[in-house]
């Protein structure tokens, strides 16, 4: 057989096995469907709707990175509380009941000291006497009333500085009923609803009474070794006084004030600081059973330093000295903005 026929017969050969494995089937589309059709009457999915309270333009992504480390007092705040910056939302103008379940609790806008100091004087109005308390980590208890049930109030503080978050629950929390807990819980909020409006009007009045003066100077100093201060064009009597009013009715916890060395030791948690508070119920039950060693890092010493008609602030840390880390940066700036007010 030379190579021409043999050529030829292979070819014949291949050909008729390809026909006979194509019988095989009754058609293409058994092996490989035909969607042409399908696909042609496909319709896209519409966009996804945007919440009404929301548009996109208000959508951001922007890199933490890229913010200025220059903020305000009002920043802070905003930060504080992520709702704030992200949907626009902003803490109560008045006493308020937020949450579910277990997480039920008032919203109260005002500081920490006076909150405490108006749960002590609520449970005598309602002729309960506080059988335990420490203020520090912010937990009472109530006696044992005539119904056979006692309270527990745990005040926190709230998602910015001038507000806080108060929780009643039974004492006991086997025997626990949440329908006394929040019927206690709404009679604190009347009690504190009422005081609040007292306080808004006394404010009010007092502010008209008070004659309007030029705002004062405040200058940020850069310093050597990192430190910064402020400068403020007013005697140290004045600024003292002006300095203690913004401690208190911003929330800080001020532990101690000595006028003689100029100082304020504030007790500051960063809302900035990667450290956060992270206690919760359960842990906060210890303070029942031995005291809690404070932190030294959240303590700072706000000290003025009287230069002629002017007065000079710096930060010192709790060991009393000076200190250069970002949050002592940013308690002068928080001051600045309100002593320039």
């Amino acid at each position: 057989m030379n190579s021409n026929r043999f050529r030829t017969l292979s070819l014949t050969i291949l050909i008729a096995m390809t026909v006979s494995a194509c019988g095989m089937f009754d058609s293409l589309d058994e092996v490989v469907p035909d969607n042409t059709q399908e696909y042609r009457r496909a319709e896209t999915m519409p966009p996804l709707d945007v919440p009404p309270d929301l548009s996109t333009s208000t959508i951001r992504d922007d890199v933490a990175d890229n913010q200025s480390d220059a903020i305000t007092f009002s920043e802070v705040e905003q930060k504080a509380n992520p709702l704030a910056e992200k949907y626009g939302v902003t803490q109560a103008a008045k006493p308020s009941l937020a949450g579910e379940g277990q997480e039920r609790h008032l919203i109260v806008p005002t500081n920490r000291q006076v909150t405490w100091q108006r749960g002590l004087e609520f449970w005598d109005q309602e002729g309960l006497e506080v059988v335990r308390e420490n203020e520090r980590i912010g937990m009472m208890d109530t006696e044992i009333g005539g119904d056979g049930y006692a309270y527990r109030m745990r005040v926190e503080r709230g998602n910015s500085l001038d507000a806080v978050e108060v929780y009643i629950r039974g004492a006991d929390p086997e025997t626990a009923n949440p329908q006394k807990d929040e019927a206690m819980l709404r009679l604190l909020a009347d009690y504190l609803g009422v005081l609040y409006q007292e306080d808004q009007t006394e404010l009010a009045e007092q502010k008209q009474s008070q004659p309007q003066v030029a705002a004062v100077t405040v200058v940020m100093l850069d310093e050597e070794g990192g430190y910064q201060a402020l400068m403020v064009g007013q005697d140290f009597p004045d600024v003292w006084r002006r300095v203690g009013r913004i401690l208190d009715s911003k929330g800080f916890a001020v532990e101690d004030r000595d006028r003689s060395r100029g100082t304020y030791l504030v007790r500051y948690i960063d809302p900035f600081s990667e450290v956060g508070d992270d206690s919760g119920w359960l842990d906060t039950l210890a303070f029942w059973q031995d005291d809690i060693d404070q932190t030294p890092e959240e303590f700072y010493n706000i000290k003025l330093i009287s230069d002629a008609e002017e007065t000079k602030i710096i930060i010192l840390d709790a060991e009393k000295v000076r200190s250069s880390s970002d949050t002592a940066k940013r308690l002068l700036v928080l001051l600045q903005e309100q002593l320039a007010k």
